[in-house]
């Protein structure tokens, strides 16, 4: 029972927080549900109920400070779910036909949820940020079921999509470089469609992981992998503000506003360029929405990257136009008459110089 008051806690200090009036005594109840999960008597007797209050409590941190913070408390909250034995279908049927388990909740298909959600959020919070997740011996937990008005099964199937003994992903071919895995795993991605804005916003945030893994590999990105990334960020932008609109600041309302605008300002190329005023407007909007500290860091921190980044266009405008008045100075060079099949027009394949420069200038014919 006294488990029970750190779930009540839990609940109540996330009400709190996701309310339009926030309750003055919500760090209380936040630090009432810490104490209870930090006292060794109550912990010698684990139950359901510590693996629910920690996860309310990797819900609340993940929303309020650090990532570093969630993550280690989300790695307990796994093995908690270890230790009270969720991770075993065997258990999760005792535990549900024990006496008063039904009208605890602690169904079959709950205590599924508890543990797939707390697997998932510690996958996709390990993955964001480059850090080891939990891992089991063995899973035989069952599937959740579909329900009406929740998102749980969705949210899950996006923590079996990354890489580990438990993924869902299955390519459709074996992929013969990590870079073409990773598209792969992107493009599978893609194919999830979801309409509430959370899991929208979550979806964005795992598509620039990919992204960024691929960035690093400096293998080359195809094409569609970039308009891939920049529909997923426009389409994270939109789930954002409906949900600040609704004063449900999740943690993705703004990391994966930010998150995309680091990515389009690394893409640097026009077809990003041309979305990274949107990106700078909806993160000033939702910034002054959730004015913290932490927000105010992140959008100077995109305006610093922006800077940066004009700084060395800038630069390379110089040095062209540097070149480009080194030959004004000099005396004009009589040019030989061309064909209008000969002139260089601004519409011609320009690629094709970097690949036969001389025999695309000259011509096959020509007597060198």
């Amino acid at each position: 029972m006294v488990a029970f008051g750190a779930v009540a806690a839990g609940v109540a200090a996330l009400g709190s927080f996701l309310s339009a009036s926030r309750h003055p005594q919500e760090t209380e109840l936040v630090r009432y549900a810490k104490a209870i999960l930090d006292d060794p008597v109550t912990m010698r007797a684990l139950t359901v109920d510590h693996v629910v209050a920690s996860g309310l409590r990797v819900f609340y941190l993940r929303a309020t400070t650090r990532p570093n913070n969630a993550w280690i408390a989300s790695c307990t909250v796994l093995h908690l779910c270890e230790a009270v034995g969720l991770h075993r279908e065997e258990i999760i049927v005792k535990t549900a036909a024990m006496p008063g388990a039904q009208a605890k909740g602690h169904t079959e298909d709950q205590l599924r949820r508890i543990f797939w959600i707390a697997y998932a959020g510690n996958k996709i919070m390990s993955y964001e940020y480059d850090r080891s997740s939990v891992s089991f011996n063995a899973v035989t937990c069952g599937e959740v079921s579909r329900k009406a008005g929740s998102v749980a099964d969705q949210f899950i199937s996006l923590g079996k999509m990354l890489p580990g003994p438990n993924s869902s992903f299955q390519p459709e071919y074996e992929a013969q470089t990590p870079t073409a895995e990773l598209c792969e795993r992107l493009r599978t991605l893609d194919k999830l469609h979801f309409a509430h804005p959370f899991m929208v916003a979550t979806k964005a945030d795992l598509t620039f992981c990919f992204y960024r893994r691929i960035y690093q590999l400096k293998m080359g990105i195809p094409d569609d992998i970039i308009q891939l990334v920049i529909n997923s960020g426009n389409a994270a932008i939109v789930a954002a503000a409906q949900l600040a609109s609704q004063g449900r600041m999740f943690w993705n309302v703004i990391g994966s506003v930010f998150q995309y605008t680091c990515v389009l300002l690394a893409m640097d190329t026009p077809a990003s360029n041309a979305h990274v005023s949107r990106a700078f407007e909806s993160l000033g909007n939702l910034v002054h929405a959730a004015d913290t500290g932490l927000t105010r860091e992140a959008l100077s921190m995109a305006r610093r990257l922006l800077s940066l980044s004009t700084a060395k266009k800038r630069q390379e405008l110089e040095m062209l136009e540097a070149v480009e008045a080194s030959y004004q100075d000099s005396p004009p060079q009589p040019e030989p008459p061309a064909g209008p099949s000969e002139e260089l027009a601004w519409d011609m394949d320009w690629d094709q110089f970097l690949v036969e420069p001389y025999l695309t200038m000259f011509g096959f014919d020509a007597a060198l």
